[in-house]
């Protein structure tokens, strides 16, 4: 009854129930500075509460086959100048209108050059999630993902700003994600 005089108050206010624009499955991207993009997997907003999600990010499995790198399996894409690994971390599943965080460490990449068989904590690939309408965009930082490999002090976000530097956009192939 509760949630039926919330979706009735929204309906007369002239907004819709769902306004947040998030719910449902989205597809994130990654383009380059053409603005030419690549669908790199889906991400589902559950709503859970009003400004509150459950997210589940998956990389399309075509386009990032398994590869077996550092004795562990990795999903990669393969570009022209390098692979980029997908390097989820951490099992928090919820975001909000003002934390993005734990979908922020779901869409972590590393990226190698194409032929090299191991990765380097150090090439990290972090995106810092801001909302724009209906959508999320994320602002790319080099990313030493030290704290992740070797854990010590928080847990939930050990990526300080000590180890994230802005991204010089012109040396990533693909520096903009985009999550629609």
């Amino acid at each position: 009854m509760k949630r039926l005089l919330f979706v009735l108050g929204a309906l007369l206010m002239g907004h819709n129930a769902c306004a947040d624009g998030l719910d449902g499955e989205k597809t994130a991207y990654l383009s380059d500075a053409a603005g030419e993009r690549i669908a790199i997997g889906r991400v589902r907003f559950t709503p859970v509460a009003e400004g509150r999600w459950k997210i589940m990010f998956a990389t399309d499995p075509d386009r990032f086959p398994e590869y077996f790198l550092a004795m562990k399996p990795f999903r990669c894409m393969q570009t022209p100048r390098r692979s980029l690994c997908h390097f989820p971390y951490g099992s928090r599943d919820e975001v909000s209108l003002s934390d993005w965080s734990a979908l922020e460490y779901q869409l972590i990449f590393i990226h190698k050059p194409p032929p090299a068989l191991s990765l380097d904590s150090r090439n990290g690939m972090f995106w810092k999630l801001h909302r724009e309408g209906d959508r999320l965009i994320g602002k790319l930082y080099d990313a030493d993902l030290e704290p992740i490999v070797v854990p010590s002090g928080n847990r939930a976000n050990p990526l300080t700003e000590d180890f994230l530097q802005p991204a010089d956009m012109a040396s990533h192939p693909l520096p903009q994600l985009i999550i629609e």
